[in-house]
This record gives C-alpha cells, structure tokens and sequence, in this order.
C-alpha cells in the first residue's frame, strides 16, 4: 500500500501537538513563568512588593501601598528551519518527515533553556529587579532586612560517616547541603517582614554532570555512606527532582535549588505574539512558514521548506524562589 502524501496541514499539526507534548514535560516550566505574551520589541515590568499580612480589624480598614519596581525585557527574533524531500512527503513510509518535525519543536522548547542556563550560571554576577546579583548575600526589600541566597556548606563539618571533596562530595555530604539550602529558602522574608515559602514543600536541583551521582545518591538511597540514614529519603513532606545539564559544567562544586511552587517564579519568560497580517501558521507562538508541494521552490528543487521563527526573551525573576550552594 502507498503510503498517504503528507499535507502541508498535517505538519503544522504534528508540530503543535509536539509542542504540547513538551510544554507538560519540560522541567523549564517548573523553574519559569509560562511565557508573558508581548506586542512590541521590550516590555517594561512592574515587579509590586507583597500584599500585607492580615491583621487585627481596629477602627477604620487599612489599605497598604504597594513597592514597585520597573525592569525592562528586550525581545530577541530567533528562528529555525529544516527542508524535507519531496520524495518523502510522497511516500513516507518511515515517518522520517514526522521526526524531522517533532524535532523541530523539540528544538524550539530546549531553547527556553539555551536562554535561561547562562542567566543562572551567571546569577552570581548579573542584577535582578532589586538591583542586586541574583545570587547574592545582601538582598533587602522593605522590611526583610538582609537576606542571602547563596550560601557556603562546609562539607568537612557535617556529621557523616564518609567524606569526600567539594568536587565529588559523599552523598551523605550532599544530603545535608541540599537541606541547608532548603532551610535557608524557608527563612525568606518579603518587603513586609512575612515569611514567603512557609509553604514550600516542591524543589528542582540543578546540578552540573560531574555531581549527579552524589546527587541522585542523596535522594534515592535510604542508606548511604557507611551506613548513615538518608533523611531525604526517609522523609515524605519535601519533594525533590534532580536536572543536571552540561551547560552548568562550570560548577563543580556547587549548585542550586529552585523553588517549583508558587505564582512567583525564578525565571521570567517573555515571547512577542506574531502579527495576525504576517504570512504563516501562528502556532503557540511561533510562526510557521511552509513552501510545500506546490511552490515555486518544491517544483525546481524537489523539496518544501518548514521555518518557524520567533521573537522571545529570559530574565531573572524572584531570587526568593532560589538558593545556590556552593561547597567549600
């Protein structure tokens, strides 16, 4: 049986279902608002301090001014694109024309994170909304007083039965660094004096590839070292996921924790909403472009052309919602 030829129709379907199937998926969008849908080049946003704790009713209501600051987050055009024979659109009987496709989309949601991993890998050193470093030791908003969320663990002094070195910690070691990395994020406090993550219970650890073993060991191993019970482990009221990325190869000897809950996010993500006049498929953002079967193109090369472009954009977004250890 002839295999059916593939309609122009039919990619820009696989492409967004890929697209769905990705976004359920992607540990990015545990760590990053769900993108801010923009209409022009930059946006300007107002980050507005916390709303007040409720209090005692005495005499007349009580209304408080919120603190606001503005950043700004600049639009970048990306694009990609693929060709695909016309031999295959007609007689696809491998399916290569829909893994190319998929694959396509699959490129489009790991750039999310090409955007965002410099951001983290340079938090020590570049500025959020409060004008400090994202990672930073002195961060104040109102009345929280100073706050840091980077903070050193001093692996020799925990009490485990086996040690190792800041570049390849015992598990044991780095069962309590993560732990002291959750406590830390438990103490933050907003520009109201209130504590913000009461309630966190969910965490991402973004480790580099040379610390995912002793990592996965801190939380999988109910036993570890020589015999140390894996508090971790044992425990059912914090949940954990490791992410180890090549990208953060940089740290060999520290890592980070993000938060997973909450509407305030790490990580802010902005993508510009295609102009309903520009030729193309809108596709979750994306524009999609085609020169299929019955082009100009297809007919003198014996090929169709599948381009998706956009214009998008990552920025810090609350550093209350993350904490970078780092092994000392």
């Amino acid at each position: 049986m002839t295999a059916p030829i593939i309609t122009e129709r039919s990619v820009i379907g696989m492409f967004y279902e890929r697209l769905q199937q990705n976004t359920a998926s992607s540990f990015i969008d545990a760590i990053a608002t769900t993108p801010f849908e923009s209409d022009q080049d930059s946006e300007n946003y107002a980050w507005l301090g916390m709303v007040p704790q409720m209090a005692e009713k005495r005499g007349e209501k009580k209304f408080s001014q919120l603190r606001a600051t503005e950043w700004e987050i600049k639009n970048v055009e990306y694009q990609g694109g693929i060709t695909l024979p016309k031999k295959h659109i007609l007689y696809d009987k491998t399916t290569q024309v829909q893994t190319r496709v998929n694959e396509l989309a699959d490129r489009t949601t790991a750039h999310w994170w090409s955007l965002v991993a410099p951001l983290i890998v340079s938090g020590e050193s570049s500025v959020c909304y409060d004008g400090q470093y994202f990672f930073d030791v002195d961060h104040s908003e109102g009345g929280s007083g100073a706050q840091s969320n980077s903070i050193s663990a001093d692996i020799s002094a925990y009490p485990v039965s086996n040690h190792g070195t800041t570049t390849a910690p015992s598990a044991g070691e780095m069962v309590h660094a993560i732990m002291d990395g959750v406590q830390k994020m438990l103490g933050f406090k907003d520009d109201r004096g209130e504590y913000v993550n009461e309630d966190m219970n969910e965490f991402i650890v973004l480790v580099a590839p040379s610390l995912l073993m002793a990592s996965l060991s801190a939380l999988r191993a109910s036993s570890i070292d020589g015999g140390d019970t894996n508090v971790i482990f044992e425990q059912d009221s914090f949940r954990f996921r490791i992410q180890a990325s090549p990208r953060l190869s940089s740290w060999t000897a520290k890592f980070a924790l993000f938060s997973t809950q909450g509407t305030q996010r790490p990580i802010v993500r902005q993508q510009r909403k295609p102009n309903n006049a520009a030729p193309g498929y809108s596709v979750d953002g994306m524009l999609m472009e085609t020169l299929w079967l019955d082009s100009e193109h297809c007919k003198k090369h014996d090929e169709c052309l599948v381009s998706v472009e956009t214009e998008r954009a990552a920025a810090y977004g609350d550093w209350k919602k993350a904490c970078l250890v780092t092994l000392v």
